[in-house]
This record gives C-alpha cells, sequence and structure tokens, in this order.
C-alpha cells in the first residue's frame, strides 16, 4: 500500500520511505565476492548508459513477440533485474502495478526512466531474498538476468515462488549453440576475452567497447545485413543478426555488458527443460535466436 508519495506500508503496517525514487531493501555483501561484483558491473552499466533509447521498443518485440500484452491488463506485474528500466517501461503501459526490482545501484536509473509511472514502485534488492510474499505476481518478467548468477537455477525457484497461479513468467537466457559453428567459436573467443576484461576498471572497459564494437559490427553485422539483402546465404547465415537493423551503439552497450559481468552461463533447451519440470510451471513458448526466449505459466 502506497502512502502519499514517499512512503509504502506494508499488510501488517510496517512503513518504509522512498529515497532517490526507490525502496531499499539491499543487504550488505561480500566485498570481492561474486555478486559484489556482479551488482558493481550492472550499478555502473545502467547508470553509463542510461538513456531511454527509440531502439528499445525494437528489442521489445523481439522480447514480447510470445506474450499478448493485452492479457496484463488489470494485473500485478514484477520486472526481476530491470536495469534502467526500459523494459519496465513498456511493460507498465499494460499492467495495473509493476515493481522493478534490481539488486544493483541501476536502481538510480530506473527511478529516473519510470518516474512518470504511478504505477511503478522501484525496488533495490537481490531477488533472491526479495520482500514479497510468495504467489504475489500475475506476471514475471526477467530478461537476461538470470544467467549472471552464481548459481541460475537457485534464482530461477525463488522467482517461481512469486508466481501466482494461472500467473505467467517470461525469461531471456542466454543460448549455446548444440554444434560447432562460427557462433559457438565465436562464443569461445568471447568467454576467453572476458577472462582479462572482467578485471579491467569498468570507465577503461566502456571506451574499449567501441572499438571492439566496431570490429564485430564490420566484421558480421554489415556482411550479414549485405548477404541478406543480396540472398547470399553464407553472408546472411552470419552471427549477429539481431544489430543488424540497430544502430551501432546497441552493439557497443552490449558489447560492454558481455565483456563486464564477472559470470556467464548459456544453455541448450534440454537443461532448461527441467527447471520448468522441478517447479511445475507449463512452458507455453520457447524460441532460441541466440538467446532463449521461454514464456510459462503456473497452473
Amino acid at each position: 500500500m502506497i502512502d502519499g508519495d514517499d512512503d509504502v506500508r506494508c499488510g501488517r503496517d510496517h512503513r518504509f520511505a522512498k529515497h532517490g525514487g526507490y525502496l531499499d531493501f539491499s543487504q550488505e555483501l561480500d566485498k570481492g565476492g561474486t555478486t559484489e561484483r556482479t551488482f558493481s558491473s550492472f550499478g555502473y552499466e545502467w547508470n553509463a548508459f542510461d538513456e531511454v533509447r527509440g531502439e528499445d521498443e525494437r528489442f521489445a518485440e523481439i522480447y514480447f513477440r510470445d506474450l499478448d500484452l493485452d492479457s496484463l491488463n488489470s494485473k500485478i506485474g514484477l520486472d526481476a533485474g530491470c536495469g534502467k528500466g526500459r523494459f519496465t517501461r513498456l511493460l507498465a503501459a499494460h499492467l495495473a502495478m509493476e515493481v522493478a526490482l534490481d539488486g544493483s545501484s541501476a536502481v538510480e536509473a530506473a527511478a529516473r526512466n519510470l518516474g512518470e509511472y504511478s504505477n511503478v514502485t522501484v525496488v533495490q534488492s537481490d531477488l533472491r531474498n526479495a520482500p514479497f510474499a510468495r504467489e504475489s505476481f500475475d506476471f514475471i518478467s526477467s530478461l537476461g538476468v538470470l544467467h549472471h548468477l552464481d548459481d541460475p537455477y537457485d534464482g530461477f525457484r525463488r522467482l517461481s515462488s512469486f508466481l501466482a497461479p494461472k500467473g505467467q513468467i517470461l525469461l531471456y537466457l542466454y543460448s549455446r549453440p548444440a554444434q560447432i559453428g562460427v557462433r559457438s567459436i565465436a562464443l569461445r573467443v568471447a568467454t576467453m576475452l572476458r577472462m582479462v576484461t572482467v578485471r579491467f576498471p569498468h570507465k577503461f572497459l566502456k571506451r574499449l567497447s567501441t572499438p571492439i564494437g566496431g570490429l564485430l559490427y564490420w566484421s558480421f553485422v554489415i556482411p550479414g545485413r549485405w548477404g541478406e539483402r543480396r540472398g547470399v546465404d553464407a553472408l546472411a547465415r552470419l552471427p549477429m543478426d539481431t544489430y543488424r537493423d540497430k544502430p551501432f551503439r546497441s552493439l557497443v552497450l552490449d558489447t560492454f555488458d558481455r565483456l563486464s559481468a564477472p559470470v556467464e552461463y548459456r544453455y541448450v533447451w534440454k537443461e532448461l527443460e527441467q527447471w520448468f519440470s522441478d517447479t511445475g510451471l507449463i512452458v507455453d513458448a520457447a524460441r532460441d535466436e541466440t538467446g532463449w526466449f521461454i514464456l510459462a505459466h503456473k497452473p
């Protein structure tokens, strides 16, 4: 329950004050531990790349393709790992109420970008220790988040516990190719590069992401776009096709994202299928487009 503009009161009459536009339920982290380093990385990222961009809606079309947005009307939602709130904004237009949750200082950027939405509350908390009751939400989205946890399955189980009966959950998780090819080789190279870049200061890595992104753009995106338009299958099948209709700055952002995160897991469907079986969730749609987009519901 919200009292005025600044306070939130729970059912037991505990009051929590907003500051900086968000509620702070963060906990002290082990210095230098995986979670602390992950939150530091994404906190820097989303405050450094905090602007709302036109291409966010085009990315959302990919993320939300299997979701009937109109079905969210009058429902309560959770965007777990909201970052700067770029997709929270689009979901808020359909949901009755929404919580934008992030464990990092990205909540500062989210609060700035979501301030105009009276139906959104920004909360800082690790999703594994979030201050929510079981089965609190009709809809949960977690896009590009779980694969950065030290135990992604544990995070998934925790999120699933927040989902109400008949509620829907939408996930995006990194995939890995089942067979050796251009993409699998590129991912191996990126993994080796990350072993070095995660040690770089964030400001330096942000600057470095532009030339690295440029190399990827001219090596894969431009030839792939050319091949797609001219029917040259060998080029059209090149990876990174998502960026062919996006501005270069999107690739720079994602280059920083991939090279700065301390932890990264990738999955084939057989591994993820077990997650849903274990938690009793029913998968409605699952597709791999250089990442798993999965929509499921709780019976």
